[in-house]
C-alpha cells in the first residue's frame, strides 16, 4: 500500500536548502551538490514555498524562488550566515541568531535572572516581585511579576526560596540594624554608607542595603564617642568671683 494518497499530492510543496558546515561544503560531496538550488529551484511552482534554516520564502507566481541561484548556509558561533546568489549576479548576505537549548523569544533576560538570584538571599518571593515591578522589569511574556511567578521562575532556575536566617549565617545585618549599633539614625547610616565611610552592599536600587556585623562592630570601636571625663575626689575646685 502506497503512502503517497492524492490528499497528499494536493497539499503545497517545501524546496528544504540544507544547511551545511564549512568542512562539509569543502569534504563532503553530498554537502557539495545539496547545497546547489538549482536543482531544486525547477521542482518549485506557485504553490512552492522554499524553506531555508527557518526563513520561508513564498515562491507563488515564481516571483522570488526563480530569480534565485544559489543559497550557501553555514552556521558559527551561534549565528546562521546565508549568502543568497541572485540571477544577474547580485548577492544578499543575511545574519540570523540561533535560539540556544532551552530558550525562546519568551525567555527573561539575563540580567534579570542574574538579579533574582541574588535577592532570593535578602527578600522574601513578594518583596522581589515587588522590586523588579518598580524598576521595570517584566517577566519574559511582557507581564508584571507576582509571587507566584517568582516562586516558580525560582523552581525552574532552581533557585533556593529565601530563609530568615540567611542573614545571621552569612553574618550580615541590615541597615536599621547597623545604625543601631553605630548610636546614629537610620538616614544618617545611609549617607555613610552612600559616601563609603562604612562597607555595605546593595544589589540594585531599591534594594535592602547588607553590612558585615564585623565591620560595623570595627567602625564603632574605632569611632567611639568621647565621654566627658569624671570628677575626681583629688581635683580641686577654683570659684571664680
Amino acid at each position: 500500500m502506497t503512502k503517497i494518497t492524492a490528499e497528499r499530492l494536493a497539499r503545497s510543496a517545501f524546496v528544504y536548502i540544507r544547511q551545511s558546515t564549512a568542512d562539509q561544503l569543502m569534504h563532503n560531496q553530498e554537502s557539495q551538490s545539496r547545497r546547489l538550488v538549482p536543482a531544486a529551484l525547477q521542482l518549485a511552482s506557485d504553490q512552492t514555498i522554499a524553506r531555508v534554516d527557518g526563513i520561508v520564502l513564498p515562491t507563488r507566481m515564481g516571483s522570488l524562488v526563480t530569480r534565485l541561484h544559489e543559497i550557501v548556509v553555514r552556521i558559527e558561533g551561534g549565528v546562521i550566515e546565508m549568502v543568497l546568489h541572485w540571477q544577474g549576479g547580485d548577492h544578499t548576505a543575511l545574519k540570523l541568531k540561533m535560539n540556544t537549548v532551552g530558550k525562546h523569544r519568551w525567555t527573561v533576560p539575563e540580567d534579570t535572572l542574574t538579579l533574582v538570584r541574588e535577592l532570593a538571599r535578602l527578600m522574601p518571593d513578594r518583596q522581589i516581585a515587588r522590586l523588579l515591578n518598580r524598576a521595570g522589569k517584566p517577566t519574559g511574556r511582557g507581564n508584571g511579576w507576582t509571587q507566584a511567578r517568582i516562586c516558580s521562575f525560582r523552581s525552574h532556575h532552581g533557585i533556593a526560596v529565601h530563609r530568615a536566617s540567611e542573614w545571621a549565617e552569612r553574618g550580615e545585618i541590615t541597615l536599621e540594624a547597623a545604625a543601631q549599633i553605630m548610636d546614629v539614625s537610620v538616614m544618617r547610616a545611609l549617607r555613610m554608607a552612600r559616601l563609603g565611610i562604612i562597607k555595605g552592599r546593595q544589589v540594585c536600587y531599591g534594594a535592602p542595603w547588607a553590612f558585615k556585623t564585623a565591620d560595623i562592630a570595627a567602625y564603632r570601636t574605632r569611632n567611639a564617642p568621647q565621654r566627658p571625663l569624671t570628677a575626681g575626689p583629688a581635683q580641686q575646685r577654683f570659684d571664680f568671683q
